[in-house]
């Protein structure tokens, strides 16, 4: 008969790796989505209006900022956080750009 502990560390590292897989694909499809925003969101026709104001669509980009605040002071992966933080970076350009 195998070892208890040997049999329940392979299981720990098992749900490991399978918690792991999750966490890159739900990490895949959250960057797909984004990519497609940016996309999206380039193609726009530019603001009818002279300032660079974001006033129309400010909600949504401080709810996504307070969102990834969070997911980057919550997140393990580094690489996942360094992807979140590249990603505010590129919108904060974005903004300040025009």
């Amino acid at each position: 008969m195998p070892d208890p502990s040997f049999m329940a560390q392979q299981q720990a590292q098992q749900a490991a790796q399978q918690a792991q897989r999750a966490h890159q694909q739900a990490h895949r499809q959250a960057m797909q989505h984004h990519m497609n925003h940016v996309h999206r969101a380039g193609h726009r026709p530019p603001p009818t209006h002279g300032g660079t104001s974001y006033r129309g669509r400010g909600g949504s980009v401080v709810s996504f900022l307070v969102v990834a605040v969070v997911a980057v002071a919550l997140a393990r992966d580094t690489a996942l956080r360094d992807s979140i933080l590249g990603s505010i970076e590129h919108l904060w350009a974005r903004i300040h750009n025009g």
